[in-house]
């Protein structure tokens, strides 16, 4: 869209603004609207939460956890309301997908339709405080469970689907904030967006590293007592070096993701535990994987 530029007193210039813009931010003549300047461009941000709309889908014919991963994903999207239409009663499953998620209710349900919405105002321009507290949130995920598996061994399966579905909760939560909220710098909201789901992933490494011990108790050596101990340490420098950035500081996750990479390759170990071993890595592979979104973002 161009719009032309008018030529003001005192060398200033000025642009019309697009009206179809305007109303749907609900700007008037006493609004403020943030301008900043990245290279060549001029964004212009009204601050107001993106209005993420309706939609209507039909999950007739669709097992259950594809519906569940449907509705998840148009709440991470940023959808405000989604109707659904099912050729079955799939009150149960809807409710239980509610439960894994902040701010959406069910407000309808006629026969073979559903109506999820957004209720309430939500506070997503408070994205830095969203993002530390699910980074804090994963930490001590991280550190309760290396307290049980190491300790008395009392957790069970349901207790940690709670513990999952709580953490997960607050993933999508962030997930949805980032979309919502219109960007001064949309690079940096994807890079935010994919930060984000790396941090998704480490949790669901956790669990599987936690589930996998309550069930089938693998071995636990020294050694792998060191490993996981490495592996919650180069998470934790991830998080410090994000909020507290500094550039030197980076390389010491890389060396602890070596060291465990080396201590990892033991040998004579049964299938469980070697399992186990592989989720441990993975969670400090992923730790240091967050440097390179980290100097996107502080670059």
């Amino acid at each position: 869209m161009k719009r032309k530029v008018i030529k003001q007193a005192d060398q200033a210039f000025t642009i019309t603004l697009p009206i179809d813009w305007v109303r749907k931010n609900n700007i008037d003549k006493n609004s403020e609207v943030n301008v900043d300047i990245i290279e060549k461009s001029l964004i212009i941000n009204s601050n107001n939460p993106i209005s993420g709309g309706s939609i209507k889908v039909d999950f007739t014919g669709l097992h259950q956890r594809n519906i569940y991963r449907h509705i998840i994903a148009l709440y991470t999207k940023g959808i405000d309301e989604i109707e659904i239409i099912s050729d079955k009663d799939i009150s149960p499953l809807i409710m239980k997908t509610l439960n894994s998620l902040i701010g959406y209710g069910l407000i309808s349900h006629k026969k073979d339709s559903y109506v999820i919405k957004e209720f309430g105002s939500s506070a997503y321009q408070n994205l830095d405080e969203i993002f530390k507290r699910v980074f804090q949130m994963i930490l001590l995920f991280y550190e309760a469970a290396i307290k049980d598996i190491f300790g008395e061994e009392k957790e069970t399966i349901d207790n940690l689907l709670a513990r999952d579905l709580e953490v997960n909760k607050f993933c999508f939560y962030l997930q949805r904030a980032i979309n919502k909220m219109s960007y001064q710098d949309p690079i940096n909201g994807r890079i935010l967006f994919t930060y984000s789901y790396v941090l998704e992933k480490i949790s669901d490494e956790i669990e599987r590293l936690w589930r996998l011990n309550i069930q089938h108790k693998p071995k636990k050596s020294k050694e792998i007592r060191e490993l996981i101990e490495l592996s919650k340490e180069g998470l934790s420098k991830a998080f410090n070096i994000y909020y507290q950035f500094n550039s030197s500081k980076l390389d010491d996750i890389y060396v602890i993701r070596e060291k465990v990479r080396e201590k990892s390759m033991l040998k004579r170990i049964d299938p469980d535990t070697s399992r186990f071993i592989r989720h441990i890595v993975k969670i400090v592979e992923e730790a240091a994987d967050l440097n390179h979104l980290t100097l996107m973002s502080k670059l």
